[in-house]
């Protein structure tokens, strides 16, 4: 949350985040009037919806400033994007760790490169990325240009396909030993395939982080080894007997009809025993608090922000941005409350339970 001076330094300025909705479909890509989110494909719809507005909860919630929108850009589509009115054409951010590197480089100037095949060639991008959405948290550090903000509650399962006996329910020792292309390593005495996130989504470094292996570790087809890279949360890409990582949140979202469904033929697994990682079914499906609750497989994510904006001390202090970080505002993009007018209703709909209590914002360093 951020502190109780920045909030009556909003209030003093003027600053309003409006719940008031116009129509606008969530995956739409419209040049930012005032602030741009780039970054994990994760929280992309739920970030989407609340910054072109929506009304899944029953009421209508849209996160704005001043009356000018914000504008939320999908972690894949063209190779490029252009984020301001008047501003560069820049490669598309693909994943947290991208779109951290991108609001990195809009801070210092130096030249980004996207991570997107076919994007544009190294683009100086300075001031045109002000928020980066991660499905994963960074190194602490006090002196740290960022400054992480807690946005939801998540958790990693895996999506399936096969019959594999077993298959529904794999511990984090068996999918080491498939990421890391073991010799001879089964399911059930069935060979499976283990599918793996972009380089540089949350969602890849989380899981290889939860099995206990490494990028060093992990064998991709590229290196010889048996993993399949595709894109994250697409179940789309599973094979007869295959596996691969799922964000819990996009998999309600997906089922709730809130986010395109690519669940294709696959299933959900469970990473934690005796634990399922959803209740209900179709629009009804819901995150099970317990999965959540685990110390291993649930997870926070965060909203990035460069630190000096939202800090009143600082003389770059931006007022606007500071309020849509603020989790005390119903309408901010970072509340978690369940009144279905606040944000945190929202987030409910696309998988998100609140972030872990005592969890706060700290600082990070650039990416380099």
């Amino acid at each position: 949350m951020i502190s109780k001076r920045t909030i009556a330094l909003c209030a003093t300025v003027g600053v309003v985040v409006s719940g008031i909705v116009i129509s606008a479909p969530a995956h739409a890509e419209p040049v930012s009037n005032s602030y741009s989110i780039v970054g994990s494909d994760t929280l992309e719809d739920v970030v989407n919806a609340l910054a072109n507005g929506t009304a899944i909860t029953g009421s209508s919630v849209r996160s704005t400033v001043n009356n000018t929108t914000i504008g939320s850009f999908d972690a894949t589509g063209s190779p490029y994007i252009t984020t301001k009115s008047s501003g560069v054409r820049f490669g598309r951010p693909n994943g947290s760790g991208d779109g951290v590197k991108a609001l990195s480089r809009s801070i210092d100037g130096a030249a980004y490169t996207s991570a997107t095949v076919g994007s544009p060639a190294s683009v100086v991008i300075t001031g045109q990325v002000d928020i980066a959405r991660s499905s994963s948290g960074g190194t602490a550090n006090a002196a740290g240009e960022l400054l992480y903000v807690p946005f939801g509650r998540d958790a990693i399962a895996y999506a399936y396909k096969g019959s594999a006996t077993g298959i529904e329910t794999l511990t984090a020792s068996q999918m080491k030993s498939l990421y890391e292309c073991s010799a001879g390593f089964q399911i059930g005495g069935v060979t499976v395939t283990p599918i793996i996130p972009q380089a540089g989504s949350g969602t890849r470094k989380d899981f290889l982080n939860k099995i206990g292996s490494t990028e060093t570790l992990m064998k991709t087809i590229s290196e010889a080894g048996c993993v399949v890279e595709d894109q994250e949360h697409d179940a789309t890409n599973l094979t007869a007997e295959s596996v691969m990582p799922m964000a819990v949140s996009r998999w309600i979202a997906m089922n709730t009809g809130a986010s395109y469904d690519k669940r294709g033929t696959g299933t959900l697994g469970s990473l934690v025993a005796g634990v399922v990682p959803v209740t209900g079914t179709g629009s009804s499906m819901v995150p099970n608090a317990p999965y959540y609750a685990d110390t291993t497989w649930g997870r926070d994510t965060y909203l990035v922000v460069e630190n000096a904006r939202v800090d009143p001390a600082s003389a770059k202090f931006d007022a606007g941005l500071a309020t849509l970080m603020d989790s005390a505002v119903s309408s901010a993009l970072t509340n978690s409350s369940p009144v279905v007018s606040r944000s945190g209703a929202v987030k409910k709909k696309y998988g998100f339970l609140a972030p872990t209590a005592g969890v706060v914002a700290f600082r990070v360093a650039k990416t380099a």
